[in-house]
């Protein structure tokens, strides 16, 4: 028994470092690109001429910025898919597509029954969200974590 919840313990440590293993570099890439391109921080230290709109540096530190923010935009996906690998059994390859798949279904679903029932209007202001590119209920990384499961669940 003891040793049964240790290795599910085991497994759920190991799908949320998955998806938690990319954000020390996603958070260097926006740091530093969203630093050097901020207008504020360039002119305080007389930057102008390398960092101003326009220059090649700025047009890679955007890009960079850019990749890093993507990162931390989808990672209710990321989750979603970290979860649903870490914790099926076999077949992970299809256990990533499955939580990815389910992810987009389960967005779809809410944002159909949103304008469905109407009721997004009485909902309290930030309950609504953009979801790659879905209307949906703000569930953060939550919502990924759910599908993760439920797909890892089902995949027995």
């Amino acid at each position: 028994m003891k040793d049964m919840i240790f290795k599910v313990l085991q497994r759920v440590g190991r799908s949320f470092m998955l998806p938690i293993a990319i954000l020390p570099v996603a958070g260097l890439f926006l740091g530093i690109g969203g630093s050097f391109t901020n207008a504020t921080m360039v002119e305080a230290y007389g930057l102008t001429s390398i960092l101003d709109e326009g220059t090649f540096m700025y047009a890679i530190l955007t890009v960079l910025s850019k990749c890093g923010d993507i990162v931390f935009a989808n990672l209710p996906l990321l989750f979603a898919m970290g979860f649903a690998i870490g914790m099926a059994k076999k077949e992970k390859e299809v256990a990533a597509l499955s939580g990815a798949l389910a992810f987009f279904i389960m967005h779809t679903a809410i944002s159909a029954m949103l304008n469905v029932t109407g009721i997004a209007e009485s909902l309290p202001n930030g309950s609504i969200t953009n979801v790659v590119g879905i209307e949906s209920l703000q569930m953060g990384v939550f919502g990924g974590i759910i599908v993760g499961l439920g797909v890892a669940y089902l995949q027995k």
